[in-house]
C-alpha cells in the first residue's frame, strides 16, 4: 500500500502542475494591458484540467471500492504516521505555513484590509504549528485529548472561512470572474478538505467524499500559485498544498481490505415429522 500511495499522491501534484502551468499562461496570454479577459483557448482548457482531474481522481476512488478497499472511521488507525519519514514531512508542511503567516502580518500593514489579514496571518501561523499535532496525536494506541484535537482541527476552516471574506471584498468590484475564480475555487476546496478530515476527531467520517476533497483542495492549491499575490499568502497555500498531499498519502497508506462475508446457511430443524401430519 505504500506503493499505491506514493504513486498516487504523486498523480495528484502532477495534476496540479499542470494545472499551474495552464493557469499561467491563461494569467500570461488571455489578460490585456488593462487587466481585462480576452478570448482565449486557456479559458477552456484550464476548466478542463480541473474536470479532468477530478474524473481521474474519482477513477481512483472508483479503483478502491473494486478492490474492497475503505478508509477505517477510527482516527489513529486511518492517520497513523510512524517514522522519521513522516514526522519530518508533518513539520515541513506546519512551518511553510506558519511562516508564510508570520510574512503576511508583517507585509499586511499596508493594505486596505490589513486587520483582517492579521488576523488571517494569526489563524494561519496557529494553524501551522498545530498540524504537527494533530497528525502526531494518530500515533498512539488512543486517541487523547479529543477537545483540544477538535479545536486545532477548526481553526484552518476558520482561516479559509475568513480568507474567503478577504478575497470577496477584494473583488466585490472586479468585473472580470476569471481574475479570481481560481483563487474562490481552491479556497472553497481548502474549506471542505479540512472540514471533511475534521470528521475524524468528531467520529463522523465519510472516507470517499474526505479523500476527493482532499486530492482536489491539493490540486487546486498548486493551481492557485499561477495567481499573483502577497509572497505570505503564497507561501500559506504552499503549506495548504504540503499538507493535503501528505493527508493524501496517509489515507491511501492506511487503507483497510474489508473482509469477506461468509454467510452459513442453516441447517434444518428436525421437527419429528410433524409437518406431515394433516
Amino acid at each position: 500500500m505504500h506503493k499505491k500511495s506514493l504513486e498516487i499522491t504523486c498523480y495528484v501534484c502532477g495534476a496540479g502542475a499542470f494545472g499551474v502551468f495552464f493557469r499561467w499562461l491563461q494569467v500570461m496570454m488571455a489578460f490585456d494591458d488593462q487587466g481585462l479577459n480576452e478570448k482565449s483557448a486557456f479559458n477552456l482548457l484550464v476548466p478542463v484540467v480541473i474536470l479532468a482531474s477530478a474524473w481521474m481522481f474519482n477513477r481512483f476512488l472508483n479503483q478502491f471500492k473494486t478492490e474492497k478497499l475503505y478508509v477505517h472511521s477510527d482516527y489513529c488507525q486511518a492517520l497513523f504516521n510512524p517514522g522519521k519519514l513522516f514526522a519530518i514531512a508533518r513539520w515541513t508542511a506546519g512551518i511553510v505555513m506558519a511562516v508564510g503567516a508570520l510574512v503576511l502580518f508583517v507585509v499586511a500593514e499596508t493594505d486596505v484590509n490589513a486587520e483582517l489579514l492579521r488576523i488571517l496571518a494569526i489563524l494561519a501561523f496557529v494553524s501551522g504549528i498545530t498540524f504537527p499535532v494533530v497528525l502526531g496525536n494518530a500515533n498512539y494506541d488512543e486517541l487523547a485529548h479529543v477537545p483540544m484535537l477538535r479545536f486545532f482541527m477548526l481553526l484552518p476552516v476558520l482561516c479559509y472561512c475568513l480568507w474567503l471574506i478577504v478575497s470577496y471584498k477584494q473583488n466585490a468590484y472586479n468585473s472580470v470572474p476569471w481574475d479570481y475564480a481560481i483563487e474562490m475555487l481552491s479556497i472553497i476546496a481548502a474549506i471542505l478538505a479540512y472540514f471533511r478530515v475534521m470528521g475524524f476527531a468528531f467520529f463522523v467520517v465519510d472516507g470517499r467524499k474526505c479523500m476527493m476533497a482532499v486530492m482536489m483542495c491539493a490540486m487546486l492549491s498548486i493551481m492557485n500559485l499561477a495567481d499573483s499575490r502577497y509572497m505570505g499568502m503564497q507561501m500559506i497555500i504552499v503549506g495548504t498544498a504540503l499538507q493535503m498531499a501528505l493527508y493524501n498519502w496517509i489515507l491511501i497508506y492506511n487503507l483497510k481490505k474489508r473482509e469477506k462475508i461468509v454467510r452459513h446457511e442453516q441447517a434444518p430443524v428436525d421437527d419429528g415429522g410433524f409437518r406431515y401430519v394433516r
